[in-house]
């Protein structure tokens, strides 16, 4: 009964990498799953079913194909909420600007340079948005 199981983890061995997981390495976790998780399906029917051999033998596709989607769908989500912080950062910076302005405690100078800031802040966003649209692929 002490046959080594490669799906399983030995926990007597301390694990090497204890790190944040990267995407990649969460990638590999979601497509092992789902691959590990056909394999013991198809393991579970009976010997008559039918499609028992197809199933293990794709297995090791739906693990590659679960694995890109799901780098695919952290790299789109992370973009997504960088995007959401950086806008709301400009927002908050503009209100703070504006605020500053506002109070009349500041000097004259002072307040160039933070109008200054604002217009650099909007130039920026300006041309990050151009920037955004550039890199957009238009095939025919």
């Amino acid at each position: 009964m002490n046959q080594e199981n490669p799906l399983v983890a030995n926990l007597s061995t301390p694990a090497l990498n204890t790190q944040q997981p990267t995407s990649s390495t969460s990638a590999s976790i979601a497509g092992a799953s789902g691959g590990t998780l056909l394999v013991l399906l198809a393991n579970n029917l009976s010997e008559s079913y039918p499609l028992k051999s197809w199933l293990v033998i794709i297995a090791p596709s739906v693990s590659i194909v679960l694995s890109l989607f799901w780098k695919y769908l952290s790299k789109k989500t992370n973009a997504y909420f960088k995007g959401k912080k950086v806008e709301k950062s400009k927002i908050l910076l503009q209100r703070k600007i504006q605020a500053a302005l506002k109070n009349g405690l500041i000097s004259k100078e002072e307040a160039l340079v933070l109008k200054r800031k604002m217009i650099e802040i909007e130039l920026q966003s300006i041309d990050n948005l151009a920037n955004k649209i550039k890199s957009i692929d238009f095939e025919d």
